[in-house]
């Protein structure tokens, strides 16, 4: 089963979805990010405000864990908060660089 959430940014919602083969949530493979099509939107029963969803990449970050990797509890704690921080800005640059498609553009 996947891990997706649909996450409402100022630019626009997307999809983010967790990588199941991702052994080390501090490297940049944790989450893959797109675009919902109008279809997809629907099939979503909530959506997260980008702001919100700080705490749930937290969660994320803490379940996947760091591998092998241990620099001790108060470093990773510390880089938990930095990876997070991170893949907010990256969820939010993806969606100011990704626009929604419009369905009824003039043309």
């Amino acid at each position: 089963m996947r891990n997706q959430y649909l996450v409402r940014t100022e630019y626009g919602p997307v999809v983010v979805t967790v990588n199941d083969e991702c052994e080390n949530a501090l490297e940049n493979d944790l989450i893959l990010l797109h675009v919902p099509s109008p279809q997809e939107l629907a099939q979503f029963e909530m959506e997260t405000p980008l702001r919100a969803f700080a705490q749930k990449m937290i969660d994320i970050i803490q379940t996947v864990g760091t591998g092998s990797f241990d620099p001790g509890e108060r470093m990773r704690d510390m880089l938990i908060q930095e990876k997070a921080t991170s893949d907010l800005g990256r969820i939010e640059r993806f969606a100011r660089d990704n626009p929604p498609a419009q369905e009824n553009q003039p043309g």
